[in-house]
């Protein structure tokens, strides 16, 4: 931590640059008088004389200042009138003004030189411990102004530093992305054609043991444990497809979606699984019928979220899912509500994760609502989730 005790004029000067301060009086030996009074101070302090207004503004405009000491009492222009001009000009107009006068010292003439911009006044006969002890004080606030200046200058640098390294980061990790979204993609098409043989393959084995006439019963079991198998292999495969779409292929062409039109497609969709829960669905999109988006993917949305409403509902009672818009943030907010299983409070933050199935008695791959929480904010949306454990779930979608 810096303190005042470390902030000395020569501390400070001597990790900076040299610290000048401009003498301006119109008789040159009053300016050495006063430069012998204040030079014993600081050794790291340069003084520069001016013996006139225009002389003074002259080498105001070239040299940076860290203090002026005016004359009030010139002829031709005089020290008011000098440093009104100084406050005028954007480069010269935060350097302290320090006017040294004869003038007695009156309410009237203070007045006029904290007017014209003065910060301090001194009066003759010059006081040596007073004026030292002005002198060094503004030297101090100035040389803590330029360690501020360097201080902020480095943390802009390392602000910049850091913002290029967080780019290059987020394009680092955008492109190991995309190659793990390509060998997603990839792999999952290439694990097609075996996966496609072993099935022909058990279907020719089943077609050879009929034709021979042998007794089905041994193998039948095993048989049908290899199928099932091999089918939720294809799932897996099919849903990592999807998955691997969402991110590698370019963005969904948008267009006027109708959510009435896309939930009946999903309910004719999904007509026998509502039938063997005896489900119920309402709709309520009076508020916002409809919305710029991609049909396809709203249509994965609203198929993953109905359709998990359904498999996942409680066995005390029929599902009913509730599915409504209305307008919010600019879009339109989609939720989805249901009366199932509902989910405990450590497990809601898994809910979204890759091959997370929290209810194994339900068949499926874990994959659907990492599908739809990808292609939300894909597109630049939200989705929330809420479930109280026994009485049911919703699921808050905000689309852009």
């Amino acid at each position: 931590m810096i303190t005042d005790e470390h902030l000395t004029p020569s501390a400070l000067a001597s990790d900076l640059h040299q610290v000048k301060i401009l003498l301006v009086d119109d008789k040159a030996e009053n300016l050495v008088s006063l430069e012998s009074l204040l030079s014993k101070e600081d050794e790291h302090i340069t003084y520069l004389f001016a013996n006139s207004g225009e002389e003074a503004l002259k080498i105001a405009l070239q040299e940076e200042l860290a203090l002026i000491l005016l004359d009030v009492q010139m002829p031709g222009m005089n020290g008011y009138e000098v440093a009104r001009y100084l406050r005028d000009i954007s480069k010269t107009r935060d350097i302290p003004i320090i006017f040294v006068t004869a003038i007695n010292e009156q309410d009237a003439h203070v007045i006029e030189g904290f007017e014209a911009g003065a910060v301090d006044f001194l009066f003759k006969p010059l006081h040596p411990y007073i004026t030292k002890a002005k002198v060094s004080n503004f030297v101090k606030f100035y040389l803590q102004k330029k360690e501020l200046e360097k201080v902020n200058k480095l943390t802009l640098e390392i602000n910049l530093e850091l913002e290029e390294r967080v780019k290059e980061r987020t394009k680092e990790l955008t492109r190991v992305n995309k190659d793990l979204d390509n060998f997603v993609y990839t792999a999952s098409h290439d694990l097609k054609a075996p996966i496609n043989n072993i099935e022909g393959l058990m279907k020719a084995l089943d077609e050879t043991l009929q034709e021979k006439n042998l007794d089905l019963a041994d193998v039948t079991p095993i048989m049908d444990m290899i199928n099932d198998s091999v089918g939720r292999f294809k799932n897996t495969l099919l849903d990592l497809t999807e998955v691997a779409k969402v991110q590698y292929e370019e963005a969904a062409g948008k267009d006027t979606a109708n959510f009435k039109e896309i939930l009946e497609d999903v309910k004719l969709n999904i007509k026998d699984l509502i039938q063997r829960y005896e489900a119920t669905i309402v709709e309520d999109f009076s508020q916002a019928p409809e919305m710029l988006f991609s049909k396809k993917n709203l249509r994965s949305i609203i198929y993953n979220l109905v359709s998990n409403s359904i498999k996942y509902s409680s066995p005390d009672r029929k599902p009913e899912i509730k599915v409504t818009t209305s307008p919010a943030e600019g879009g339109v907010l989609l939720t989805i509500q249901d009366n199932g299983l509902g989910l405990r409070k450590e497990d809601q933050a898994k809910v979204f994760d890759m091959f997370k199935r929290l209810h194994s008695h339900v068949d499926g791959t874990g994959v659907g609502l990492a599908i739809v929480k990808r292609i939300v904010e894909n597109c630049d949306g939200r989705i929330e989730f809420e479930s109280d454990l026994g009485k049911g779930s919703v699921f808050r979608i905000y689309l852009k």
